[in-house]
Parts: structure tokens; C-alpha cells; sequence
């Protein structure tokens, strides 16, 4: 049973958190609903998030399934949902699942509880200041379902739904424990632990979508990501949420990778920042206003809405430089709707996502930052490539390159549907291990290449054919820091270059230097790639390593042999560096294109608990970018400002040249 609800949502919606512990007396004691509601609009937010249960367990209207908060003294939900509606603003009702410290207190049985006998928790462990995992296959499904039930039946006016840290473990509490043995499954087993999990998470959202049944609102399951592979998610979403506070553990890559999968899966789509420096409810803390134009930004360049989180003190008052920031951005939002609303992707090329045939709807830190699939979209983005992220249920067809990123390897099923697409014409990059059997690692596409077996020589140099080498390089091989697979091409195969081994591996019985031996004088006689009409093969987990080192031979290795297989993309850039992003969009319903550039400066400042903290507090100007096209233009301007830009046809390509431009600039193209 799936969901068939709101699909379609506003463009600017605030995510106000409210997550208050007991020890805080006299809650909400500054709230005024007129200066709540006056604030809000003045910002020009159409949807906001309100809380009706947070983190610490406390409610915030009058529950009788849970309870309210002991210091707050009169139904706040209800004055915020009612201030709101006066005004036309959309409310959206959240409830904390995952994470609820009254019930982890009251009922040590629900929680979560791992392979070790130890509580799930998030930063820490159980004697710590750390979110203890409540279990959905305890009495605590019921409990939730309860409270979701007696929310909607409160505020029948409400516009969607909001539920929280779906994270449920492979777990082995009591009851999964007892569950499993009805269920004739073994809670020892890790594999049926995961089935187990499976089959909890299924019910859950099935007693989810029963209660909310055919209001007309939106439904949407918050797991922290956008878990890539497994379809069957999305039937119990109404649409896309992009949680992706790039400081607070996501990242910058987040964003691009989630909004390009959700793109393909015909969900509506909104991303989510939020207006502090760090993470999640850092009171006291703001945003360079800059970071948070680059944020915004990127969500509408990669067809995604606009959400920006914030956090109201216990007393109720919103802070007043918070909106006013917020306000800022959501007046330069509203002013690029026009050219947003309706609007699709144009993408050449498909990357097929390594985490999502390898592990299907995987929601975990590993699988939201799947180093290959991070590296891919890096370097694609980069070199300003048009792709979308996808699964192995779309329509190969509909791209003219398939991206296989390192890690790749195949069933018969999938096999077949690849040789299919190329077959018809369609061109395959394969990495690394990808394209070998799932099974048996044999070869399973033919690219005119015999697999020798693992490469020897680790590191390997590389020397490309000379039309693909690298300027910087010259004839000299580059190295490639990692274990390598060694092919070599058959008589029907075309080779892209050169392999040289090492003098000698690194061991304690010899090593060179403080990394590794120079190459060998002559050529190791194994290929560097090898094409054989439209499915390249490069042995080298390449995108890893340009996630993990960031060298810029590997990108080129990658876009040289990406060029060879396409040919001319249809746009490119003179004059972007690779800091700034170039995404095209078609609006159908307005019989134009959109250009997004995108550019900030973002530094690495330092880490945080969830990891390293990339800043963004600057948006220089850059330019002038000639911008290339393989379609006819007629015109171009830059909007939303209404600048004409010059158009030039030269060499069966139309040139549209943009002088200058800082942060966000979209150009129409008509």
C-alpha cells in the first residue's frame, strides 16, 4: 500500500525546530501569534514545518497519546497552526520517530539495540548526551501511529505531514528477538537481522499511509538521505526531501547527487539547509548570507525547491537576524521561480549508482557518501558534464553514456539490459570492477579487452594515447595510487594508452622514498583502457580515487575518455573553472532553456563531530564564460535581471557570451 497524495509543493518553507528538553521552564512564555505569524510573512515563506512532538519526547499541544511538555503552559501547535492559516501560509505537522528520550526512559525495551548487546545511539553511547534509536518493532510503531492519528484528526486544516529519523537498525531488542523466532528466522543471523529490519520498516510504513489514508496532504519519511536503488521507498512519499546542511555531516556533494536521483524517480523535490554555521539547532549561530545564496542556489539549479532550516528558542520569539537572512534569500528565491517552475534536466549522460545496485534503498552514513558515486558526480560535474544519478530501473535509453562507477558488478538481469542499450547504439564507461560478474568477476560486457587478473604493480603509471594525455604531463605517465585490475586489448579492441609498473611495490623489505618507486623503464604491455566501439573500459577505481586525493590527472583520464565516447557534449563552457557548476534545464511549458552557473569560494575551515567543515562566506565575481551550444539560439538573456547577452553561431555551435556573473545566475535561452 503506497501513497497517492500532495504532490506538488511551494517553493519557500521554513523548517523551524523546536526541540526542547524538561529542564527548560516557562516554554513558549514570549510566544505572540500575531509577531509569529508577522515574521513569517514578512519573509515571504509560503510552508513551515511546526512541531507537534520533538526529539526530547515532549508534545506541544494537547496530546493525550503523548504528552505536552511539563513548562509549556497552553497549546503552541495549535496557536502557530491557526497564526499561519490567517495569513495563507501552508503548515506542515512534524513528529520525532526515531529519536524520542521520554519513551527511551519510560521504556528501556523500545530502543534499539545492536548485535552487541549495546543501545543505538547517535553521538555516543548510552551514559552520554547522545539521541537514543527507539525500535519500530516494539510497541513504540503503535505509540507513533497513535499520535500521527490524533495530529490529523486535531488539525484536519494542516497541508502535510512530517516524520523523523527513520532509521531503524538490524536490530535485536526483545521484541525483534521474539518477532523473528514466530517468524521462523534466526536473530543470531546478521543477514536475517536485515530481513528482519526489512520487514519492520515495511510495516511501519504501511500503518503510516492507513492513517493518513486519502488526505489530500503531503507524507514524507525522513531518513537523513535519499537511499538510492529501491524504488518501493518512494511509493510511501509523496515527495523528495533533500536533508543536506553541508556542514552539519552532508556535505556540498549531497545535494547534487540526492536532487539528480529524485529528478528521475517524477517526485517533486525540496532541499533543506539550514540558516546556522555548523548543524542542526546551533543557537546563536548564523550562516554567512553568501553560503546560504550558494545553498539556495545549487537546490533551484538542480531542479529542487527551497527549504531552510531554523531552530525557535524555548521562549517561543523568533530571532529576528535568523529571519531577517532568511527573508533575504527567500525575496531573491521568489524573484527565479519563473524560470524554475516546471522545469527538467537535460542530461547526456546516466551514473548508474554504485551503492544502489550494490545495496538497494542502504540508508547509512556509508551509503549517503558512497565514495565512487561522490567521486563520479565530482568529476563529471567538474567538467561540466549534463547527468542525471540512476538506478537500474530507468531508462537506459533515454541517455547517450552510461557511467559505471568502480565498484559496478553485474547480474544477468542487469547485464542483459546494458548489452540491450548498446546494442541500440548507447555508449558505456566502465570503472574498475564494474561490469564484471557479480558472482564468478568475469567480464560480462564486451569492450575488446581479456581480463589477466589483478594488476601486480601497485602503484601503476599511465601513459594515454597521445590525442587524450593530459597538457601538463606531456609524454611522461602519470601514476595511479590504488590496486588496479590488468587488462590487455585484443586484436578487436582499441587501446587508450599505456601502462608502466612500478620498480617495485612498497614493503618493508624495500621501499622508495615516502610514497612509492618511480615507473619502470619500458611499458608493462598492459592497457591503460580499452574501447571497443561504444563501452570503454579504464581497470582503475578512478572515481575513489578522485574522492579520496583529488588529482586532476584522474579527472582528465576520465574526461578525455568520456570525450572520445561522446563526442560534443551538448553545451560546454570556455572560461568556468572547475569550482563552478553548469546545469541546463528545459521548461517545457515556457518553450525555453535555462543555463544555472553556479560559483563560490568554499574552504576548508576546519571539523566538527560529523565530520570536516567546507565554508562558503564569498561569491566572486567570475567571467567573461562563453558558453557553447549544440541546439540553435535565437536569444539569450540573463534573467532575472532582463540583460541581453550576445549570440554567435560559429562551427555548427551557438555561442552565448556572459561577461561576467557572481554566485547563482541562470541565462534563458530561447
Amino acid at each position: 500500500m503506497g501513497v497517492a497524495h500532495r504532490t506538488v509543493l511551494p517553493w519557500r518553507q521554513v523548517h523551524l525546530d523546536f526541540h526542547t528538553p524538561a529542564a527548560v521552564g516557562a516554554v513558549g512564555e514570549g510566544f505572540d501569534a500575531q509577531a509569529f505569524a508577522d515574521t513569517i510573512a514578512d519573509a515571504q515563506v509560503q510552508s513551515v514545518v511546526l512541531f507537534g512532538k520533538c526529539h526530547h519526547g515532549w508534545s506541544y499541544y494537547d496530546s493525550t497519546v503523548g504528552e505536552r511538555h511539563p513548562g509549556l503552559g497552553f497549546d503552541l501547535l495549535d496557536a502557530q497552526v491557526a497564526a499561519l492559516k490567517s495569513r495563507g501560509i501552508e503548515t506542515v505537522l512534524y513528529l520525532s520517530v526515531g529519536w524520542d528520550e521520554r519513551n527511551a526512559a519510560a521504556h528501556v525495551d523500545w530502543r534499539q539495540v545492536g548485535a552487541d548487546g549495546q543501545f543505538f545511539c547517535l553521538l555516543g553511547n548510552h551514559l552520554d548526551a547522545a539521541w537514543k534509536y527507539m525500535c519500530l518493532g516494539t510497541p513504540y510503531r503503535d505509540h507513533v501511529v497513535a499520535q500521527v492519528a490524533e495530529m490529523l484528526e486535531r488539525y484536519p486544516e494542516a497541508d502535510g505531514l512530517w516524520l523523523d529519523i527513520i532509521k531503524q537498525e538490524p536490530c535485536a531488542c526483545v521484541h525483534c528477538q521474539q518477532a523473528m523466532t514466530r517468524a521462523g528466522l534466526d536473530w543470531t543471523d546478521p543477514a536475517q537481522r536485515l530481513v528482519h529490519r526489512g520487514r519492520v520498516l515495511e510495516g511501519y510504513f504501511q500503518a503510516i499511509a492507513e492513517v493518513v489514508g486519502d488526505r489530500p496532504i503531503s507524507l514524507f519519511h525522513n531518513t537523513s538521505m535519499v537511499p538510492r536503488g529501491d524504488r518501493t521507498f518512494f511509493s510511501y512519499q509523496s515527495h523528495v526531501e533533500i536533508e543536506a546542511l553541508p556542514t552539519g555531516g552532508w556535505g556540498y556533494d549531497h545535494l547534487p547527487i540526492s536532487a539528480r536521483y529524485g529528478e528521475t524517480l517524477g517526485l517533486d523535490r525540496i532541499a533543506v539547509t539550514a540558516r546556522f554555521h555548523l548543524i542542526w539547532g546551533e543557537l546563536g549561530s548564523y550562516k554567512h548570507p553568501d553560503a546560504l545564496r550558494y545553498e539556495t542556489g545549487a537546490m533551484l539549479a538542480n531542479g529542487a525547491k527551497v527549504c531552510i532550516g531554523d531552530q525557535l528558542d524555548s521562549t517561543g520569539v523568533p530571532d529576528p537576524a535568523a529571519w531577517a537572512l532568511m527573508g533575504e534569500i527567500f525575496a531573491e528565491t521568489a524573484a527565479k521561480e519563473p524560470w524554475c517552475e516546471g522545469s527538467h534536466g537535460v542530461a547526456e549522460i546516466g551514473l548508474l549508482s554504485s551503492v544502489g545496485v550494490a545495496q538497494p534503498g542502504a540508508i547509512s552514513r556509508e551509503a549517503r557518501h558512497c565514495v565512487e558515486d561522490e567521486g563520479a558526480a565530482r568529476i563529471l560535474s567538474e567538467c561540466h558534464f549534463q547527468f542525471d544519478v540512476i538506478d537500474t530501473a530507468a531508462d537506459f535509453g533515454r541517455y547517450r553514456l552510461l557511467v559505471l562507477p568502480d565498484k559496478v558488478r553485474l547480474d544477468a538481469t542487469l547485464a542483459a539490459k546494458l548489452q540491450a542499450y548498446a546494442d541500440e547504439g548507447g555508449r558505456i564507461l566502465l570503472t574498475g570492477e564494474s561490469g564484471l560478474a557479480r558472482d564468478t568477476g568475469a567480464p560480462l560486457l564486451d569492450c575488446g579487452a581479456d581480463l589477466l587478473g589483478p594488476a601486480k604493480s601497485d602503484p601503476r603509471y599511465v601513459l594515454l594515447r597521445e590525442d587524450l594525455r593530459p597538457g601538463w604531463t606531456g609524454a611522461q605517465p602519470f601514476v595511479v595510487m590504488a590496486p588496479s585490475l590488468a587488462i590487455v586489448a585484443r586484436a578487436d579492441g582499441q587501446s587508450l594508452g599505456e601502462t608502466y609498473d612500478a620498480l617495485f611495490n612498497r614493503r618493508p623489505q624495500h621501499f622508495y622514498g615516502h610514497v612509492h618507486a618511480h615507473a619502470a623503464a619500458d611499458p608493462s604491455g598492459l592497457a591503460a583502457g580499452v574501447r571497443k566501439g561504444g563501452i570503454a573500459w579504464l581497470p582503475f577505481p578512478l572515481f575513489t580515487l578522485y574522492r579520496m586525493m583529488g588529482h586532476s590527472t584522474l579527472r582528465h583520464f576520465v574526461m578525455a575518455t568520456i570525450r572520445d565516447l561522446l563526442g560534443e557534449p551538448l553545451i560546454a563552457a570556455e572560461g568556468l573553472p572547475p569550482t563552478a557548476t553548469l546545469n541546463l534545464r528545459a521548461q517545457p511549458g515556457k518553450g525555453r532553456h535555462v543555463v544555472h552557473l553556479l560559483h563560490g569560494e568554499r574552504r576548508l575551515k576546519g571539523s566538527y563531530v560529523l565530520g570536516p567543515i567546507e565554508v562558503v562566506d564569498a561569491l566572486p565575481s567570475i567571467g567573461p564564460v562563453d558558453l557553447s551550444l549544440a541546439r540553435p539560439v535565437a536569444r539569450a538573456e540573463l534573467v532575472p535581471q532582463g540583460t541581453p547577452l550576445a549570440v554567435r553561431e560559429e562551427g555548427g555551435r551557438w555561442h552565448v557570451h556572459v561577461p561576467s556573473f557572481a554566485g547563482h545566475q541562470m541565462i534563458e535561452i530561447s
